[in-house]
């Protein structure tokens, strides 16, 4: 392995390492109301980890599918990726459409956690 590409793998491993002392992130497109804020910014996966530490909760309005283990299986642009069981949040969803927290350095996407939303 190139020194270079394990510098850039070291990188993204202490990024990862770090997000567990950041604080949530909360962006204004989320919307103004300070409840939706507090459910924003309160989250944690069944790891008890926060959702919105370095990644930022995106809507998702694609197909997903909640598998019998309790993953969940996205469509995305660049095909399906699944997500493990504990990341996928329980409860109420006050934004009535699915969020999914991660964050892409470069090539490499970090996953946090998954709201479903109301499926029909």
């Amino acid at each position: 392995m190139s020194a270079l590409r394990h510098a850039a793998i070291l990188a993204v491993v202490c990024a990862a390492a770090l997000c567990g002392a950041a604080e949530a992130r909360w962006s204004g497109r989320y919307g103004s109301s300070p409840e939706l804020r507090g459910w924003f910014e309160g989250q944690h996966n069944s790891r008890g980890q926060w959702c919105c530490h370095e990644g930022d909760g995106h809507p998702f309005y694609g197909s997903y599918t909640i598998n019998p283990d309790g993953s969940v299986t996205l469509q995305l642009r660049r095909g399906t990726r699944t997500l493990p069981a504990y990341m996928v949040l329980h409860g109420p969803n006050p934004t009535g459409h699915a969020v999914y927290w991660y964050r892409d350095y470069g090539t490499v996407r970090l996953d946090y956690c998954f709201a479903p939303g109301t499926l029909s």
